[in-house]
């Protein structure tokens, strides 16, 4: 299959694999630093199919592509839902973060099962009890944000105590409504998207513009779309405001 570079200036990189195509991909997108989110959507802005997860949204290169954004992370963050949905596992990439209310994770063999790196779970400083007493039986970290009087959203909190760890690159995978709320607070530096066109429909350039984008994940004023591949009928897409991306072989 035949990788296409729109953006920033045009190459055609050849038959190459479906791994060495999504390490093309990754090399060029490079380290940011500052929160990254990964998400992808179907030509109709879609982030879910009719099996309830992303699987239907997705294409074989954007999976192999998700391995390599998590090794250019230091923290993979997520909410329970996305965490349950999906089946989240351990990655060898970098530690899981699933923020959650309730501390219902048994479904999710990231916290049940093999781990590469101990998972934390980041909940309201309120809730920090009740969730130990839910994970009581399992290897993982309980930290709690707190909701301070000086009014931080709950994003806020979470990112200032992922910071307070000590990281830097955490990568954002999760629904469309929790990356609507981290962009709302300008939170985000970096959007790396791909759109994939399901069914008979077929991938259009309005598919890939700001305004119908922007139906799905909220206001992208300031951000600026600085890469693009095109592969079969899949677009790659990263849109940037203020992170700091640095190619693999310099970083």
């Amino acid at each position: 299959m035949t990788l296409i570079r729109i953006l920033p200036e045009l190459e055609i990189f050849g038959e190459l694999s479906v791994e060495d195509q999504s390490w093309a991909i990754g090399r060029e997108y490079g380290i940011c630093n500052g929160w990254r989110v990964n998400l992808a959507l179907d030509q109709a802005g879609q982030a879910f199919g009719e099996n309830g997860d992303s699987n239907d949204v997705s294409s074989e290169i954007d999976r192999a592509l998700l391995g390599k954004l998590r090794s250019l992370a230091d923290v993979i963050v997520t909410s329970g839902a996305t965490a349950r949905i999906e089946k989240y596992k351990s990655s060898k990439h970098a530690p899981i973060a699933i923020f959650t209310l309730s501390g219902d994770l048994d479904s999710v063999p990231a916290i049940q099962g093999t781990q590469y790196f101990t998972p934390l779970v980041l909940t309201p400083a309120e809730r920090v009890d009740t969730v130990e007493e839910s994970l009581a039986d399992v290897d993982a970290r309980v930290l709690g944000f707190d909701l301070d009087a000086h009014g931080a959203s709950w994003t806020e909190s979470v990112s200032h105590l992922l910071q307070q760890q000590g990281f830097q690159s955490p990568i954002l995978e999760s629904g469309l409504s929790t990356v609507r709320q981290f962009l709302e607070k300008s939170q985000i530096s970096e959007i790396c998207l791909s759109v994939t066109a399901k069914g008979n429909e077929a991938l259009t350039a309005r598919c890939l513009t700001r305004e119908h984008l922007q139906k799905s994940l909220g206001d992208l004023t300031g951000f600026k779309l600085s890469k693009l591949f095109v592969s079969g009928r899949t677009a790659f897409m990263l849109w940037s405001r203020d992170g700091v991306a640095a190619p693999l072989d310099e970083a």
